[in-house]
């Protein structure tokens, strides 16, 4: 995506993902848009000591809707591996399915995060525990449910 074009769509207030991994899905961290001038944006980062406000290029930010399309992109290919080769992702261990979201370039941390999803749900009683899986996924990182 040309960043001319991202920076005309992104605008104060907006919820963005700065990068920290240009080459893993998911390695980013969260961040709001307080201020823009031509291709830097001001972002403000919360952190436990406080909000940090860094200035960065926009090629170095991504909206939380296309970095979330991403992450549940990434999930959704790799059940669907999971499943063709072992039938079930019920017949892996939690370990071996945040392996298989990293070979699928995922970042570890945003692997292990939708992996504690995956055991919250009962797929054995859920009715479709797949959707149930992707939409925890969605809430965290896009906030919408």
């Amino acid at each position: 995506m040309n960043p001319a074009n991202l920076t005309k769509k992104m605008k104060i207030g907006d919820s963005v993902y700065l990068f920290t991994d240009q080459l893993k899905t998911g390695a980013g961290i969260p961040a709001m848009i307080c201020g823009m001038q031509d291709s830097t944006v001001k972002v403000a980062i919360e952190e436990i000591n406080g909000t940090n406000v860094l200035q960065v290029e926009t090629w170095d930010l991504l909206p939380s809707n296309l970095f979330t399309h991403s992450v549940l992109n990434v999930v959704y290919e790799s059940y669907l591996e999971i499943e063709r080769d072992y039938v079930s992702i019920l017949n892996l261990k939690l370990d071996t399915v945040v392996q298989k979201l990293i070979e699928h370039s995922l970042a570890p941390k945003t692997a292990h995060q939708c992996v504690d999803f995956l055991d919250e749900i009962d797929w054995h009683y859920t009715k479709l525990p797949l959707r149930q899986w992707l939409k925890r996924i969605r809430t965290l990182y896009y906030g919408k449910s």
